[in-house]
């Protein structure tokens, strides 16, 4: 029984120098560039099989990338060799959790009414969950969150312990709002600036 003939797949000039390109260049990814050797080969009329024995790849594989760069004839070179986005793991943590967390970890290490020498992350996980910012966490996520601020509360005394505002938490959604919509008013020409001086 006679296999079926693939589609063919036709390039223009533009699209042809840039796949020739990514393949010459050096910094180009292995996987990208192999992907560009495909739909050249595709281009220059070689079969699937001839394809991927030359490319020492599978077919299956030479099947997809073919297949999606016809799907993707509106997008531009790089983004038809692109894989597919992924969804990933939701993050655990809102944004205003995470600016809650670092903001008590600012305030004067006081746990359960008794006051402490320095915060911990422990005892800011268990004063997280304490005041309802977050069911649990553990003392890892605390860390890794201050790390990211670099934030050591448990070195600093004193000059960063201010007070809670009293409407902190309507404030932080307001920034995280912001920075949330930051990149869709860039695309309109809005500019999003940070002016907050206070160190603290």
């Amino acid at each position: 029984m006679p296999r079926c003939a693939p589609i063919p797949v036709s390039l223009t000039d533009k699209e042809r120098t840039q796949l020739e390109a990514l393949v010459r260049q050096h910094t180009t990814a292995q996987q990208l560039a192999t992907r560009a050797r495909i739909i050249l080969a595709a281009d220059a009329g070689t079969g699937v099989h001839e394809t991927a024995a030359t490319l020492q790849v599978s077919r299956s594989l030479v099947q997809r990338w073919r297949r999606r760069w016809r799907e993707r004839a509106d997008h531009p070179v790089l983004e038809r060799l692109s894989d597919n986005p992924r969804s990933g793991t939701p993050p655990t943590f809102t944004p205003e959790q995470i600016c809650a967390i670092i903001a008590l970890a600012c305030e004067p290490a006081v746990r359960e009414g008794v006051k402490l020498a320095r915060w911990t992350h422990e005892d800011l996980a268990e004063e997280a969950k304490a005041r309802g910012i977050v069911d649990a966490i553990s003392a890892h996520s605390i860390g890794r969150f201050l790390r990211e601020v670099d934030l050591k509360p448990h070195r600093v005394q004193g000059w960063i312990n201010t007070p809670r505002d009293g409407d902190f938490a309507e404030r932080c959604r307001d920034v995280c709002e912001t920075y949330r919509l930051a990149p869709e008013r860039a695309a309109e020409g809005i500019e999003t600036r940070s002016i907050d001086e206070m160190t603290g």
